[in-house]
């Protein structure tokens, strides 16, 4: 995973950490501001998603877990156990403060919530002592399609600490719809009250790479802490179905829960990413087509992880090289068990499709302006 991109991510978040003294402010000001409408419908979408998918499982693992806003969500749905990841440590420490919050207000709970901060996700293996019921990525899994490599090593990660039959699940920007975005502003930059989207990709988007910078009003990826923005990258569906089956990850298509679906697009009902549906009469425009950015993916673990992807996609780079595989992290936290490897890039299955554009997501990309042609009909 690109180190400076990391850097720029985990920055962006630290100084957005711990604006509010306890979560009662925090709660207080979620529904308040101009983009209130919206948080409460993303909150709402994830609260049935974990229902749905994690509701009284007895274990599960959250992946950038930021400041443990889905606490509640977690013991509402009768979770007993929860690991939270996050590269912030600024966010992973508030997020234990709302634990500590939270399990005094329900001291009969035999609750077990821990947080840890490394930035490792995409970039070496994580494995926990053992699998979990449930993994979920809300609003950050397009940080890894930074590069084909991170987000492989990002899903090797999800699926060896997944169950067999276990859910994988969470939100993602649509890239097609960050195209649109940009295509309906001037040169590569869509601006509006509430909603700023700024194409940072060269050439013309690919599968992997293609950065853009999104800030939506008063919320995390807002540029107002001292950053651009939230820097970012496009998700294709048909790439994250594509990689994601290298790991034994196969999309649900049907939810099967009516509340969850009122909420989504209808028209995405057979597709694996399906599109928020917001409806915010009394709000700018914009935060509606904010909030349209968005949508969930549920994959499950319908297949045993390969027998030949057993390990790491990096470890077995190593192991092709003649290296010998490292020793177990002596600093590392007992909790956290993770290993750090040489970078490598893992390498698809055999007879693994390579991840490629469907035809309507190739038409979208070549619709695009780049950067280059931008400068170049500026300066006419």
């Amino acid at each position: 995973m690109d180190r400076q991109s990391l850097e720029y991510t985990r920055e962006h978040y630290n100084k957005h950490s711990n604006q509010f003294a306890t979560t009662k402010e925090a709660l207080a000001a979620r529904s308040s501001g101009p983009s209130a409408p919206l948080k409460k419908l993303h909150n709402t979408i994830k609260r049935l998603l974990i229902k749905r998918f994690a509701g009284q499982a007895d274990r599960l693992l959250d992946l950038a877990c930021g400041r443990g806003g889905d606490i509640w969500k977690w013991i509402d749905a009768g979770i007993r156990q929860v690991k939270g990841i996050d590269l912030s440590p600024h966010e992973v420490d508030e997020a234990g403060t709302r634990f500590a919050e939270a399990r005094a207000k329900r001291p009969e709970l035999e609750l077990d919530y821990s947080f840890v901060a490394t930035p490792e996700l995409g970039l070496s293996e994580w494995k926990e002592p053992a699998p979990y019921d449930a993994v979920t990525c809300m609003f950050a899994a397009h940080y890894f399609f930074v590069s084909e490599a991170a987000l492989k090593q990002f899903l090797h990660n999800v699926s060896i600490n997944l169950v067999q039959g276990g859910y994988f699940f969470g939100t993602v920007p649509d890239g097609r719809r960050v195209n649109d975005c940009v295509l309906a502003g001037q040169g590569m930059r869509f601006h509006s009250p509430m909603l700023t989207v700024e194409a940072r990709w060269k050439g013309a988007p690919e599968c992997f790479g293609s950065a853009y910078i999104c800030a939506i009003g008063d919320t995390v990826t807002g540029a107002e802490k001292g950053t651009d923005g939230s820097l970012e990258y496009l998700v294709y569906s048909s790439v994250f179905v594509t990689v994601a089956a290298q790991f034994g990850l196969e999309p649900v298509l049907d939810y099967d829960t009516p509340e969850l679906g009122r909420l989504l697009d209808p028209a995405d009902r057979a597709k694996p990413l399906k599109h928020f549906a917001p409806r915010f009469p009394q709000s700018d425009p914009s935060l509606e087509r904010a909030s349209r950015l968005f949508a969930t993916f549920v994959f499950q673990k319908r297949r045993p992880y390969p027998a030949g992807a057993a390990e790491p996609p990096q470890k077995r780079a190593r192991a092709d090289e003649g290296e010998q595989a490292p020793r177990e992290d002596a600093t590392a936290q007992p909790t956290a068990r993770r290993r750090i490897v040489k970078p490598a890039a893992p390498r698809a299955e055999e007879g693994a499709p390579a991840p490629k554009l469907t035809e309507e997501e190739r038409l979208d990309a070549t619709r695009m302006p780049s950067i280059e042609q931008h400068l170049r009909s500026s300066r006419r």
